[in-house]
């Protein structure tokens, strides 16, 4: 009797302990399951609002305090965007790259260390400029880059020919040359599958299809159904675009005319991110950070 009754605790121990550990891991991928769907906190780029602005092909919106895009809605395609507006609550933080950021790599001279500079890593609201028509919203970078960096950085969002444009303009703030050994444009597009359906990710997302040809390099997005309207990214009269991207360089060196496609990292992304390079001589040789 005395056996039959230790085999019975043993079991009912036994019991217990698996029904403690089975409510245990519930219990976690519950709380997992919960901390997963709670929204991300806004970051504070987002605490000034937004710009909203029209073109002849877009529906263009800006975040007020960095004046990078927000949503970019081809006209004649409902409530569609190329980019990922639908996370941009939870990519307002640090770190995260946007249309109209942009990285360089930068020396004194023509020799020395290159250092690396990015709108996107430490943001802080940037100086909106006067806009007069053809501008639409401009902006001195200074306030969210480093503060010794050696060049004057100032974007514009403007209309040239009917076309939207982003251009930036690069002034040598110092007495002695300054060489870019890279210069990027972060390509920021809805290209995000995680935890979507097929028929959702062919609704909402975009891929893209670069083209690497020096100065004649361009970047074609295309929604991911392959229905509507594309577009295209390229240098200011190189393709007849719906977004052209010059670059205007004053009083710099830059040191090599090419076009490449460089991947860049962000902390918790869901999506792979790419940058288009209009000067790549330190992708080359030291890679890219």
């Amino acid at each position: 009797m005395s056996h039959i009754l230790r085999t019975a605790r043993s079991r009912f121990r036994v019991v217990v302990v698996v029904v403690l550990l089975f409510g245990s891991v519930t219990l976690w991928a519950v709380l997992a399951r919960q901390r997963q769907k709670e929204p991300a906190p806004p970051g504070p780029m987002l605490e000034q609002g937004y710009l909203d602005l029209d073109t002849p092909a877009f529906s263009l919106r800006l975040v007020r305090s960095s004046q990078t895009v927000a949503a970019l809605k081809p006209k004649g395609a409902g409530d569609f965007d190329f980019t990922p507006g639908d996370l941009l609550v939870e990519r307002s933080r640090d770190g995260y790259y946007h249309l109209g950021d942009v990285d360089l790599r930068l020396r004194p001279g023509i020799s020395g260390e290159w250092k690396s500079y990015s709108t996107a890593l430490a943001r802080k609201p940037v100086a909106a400029l006067p806009s007069v028509s053809p501008t639409l919203a401009a902006a001195d970078l200074a306030p969210t880059l480093p503060s010794d960096i050696p060049l004057q950085i100032t974007r514009r969002w403007t209309l040239e020919d009917g076309k939207l444009t982003l251009r930036f303009i690069f002034k040598n703030k110092t007495a002695e040359s300054v060489q870019i050994g890279a210069l990027g444009i972060p390509m920021i597009f809805n290209n995000v599958l995680n935890d979507r359906s097929l028929d959702q990710a062919h609704a909402i997302c975009s891929f893209y299809d670069p083209y690497i040809g020096e100065d004649a390099g361009y970047l074609q997005v295309t929604r991911l159904s392959g229905h509507g309207l594309r577009c295209w990214f390229c240098q200011k009269g190189r393709l007849l675009s719906r977004l052209t991207i010059p670059y205007s360089v004053h009083a710099v060196r830059r040191a090599l005319p090419s076009s490449a496609i460089s991947p860049l990292a962000e902390s918790l992304s869901k999506a792979s991110t790419i940058g288009w390079c209009t000067a790549s001589r330190t992708q080359k040789t030291n890679g890219s950070k």
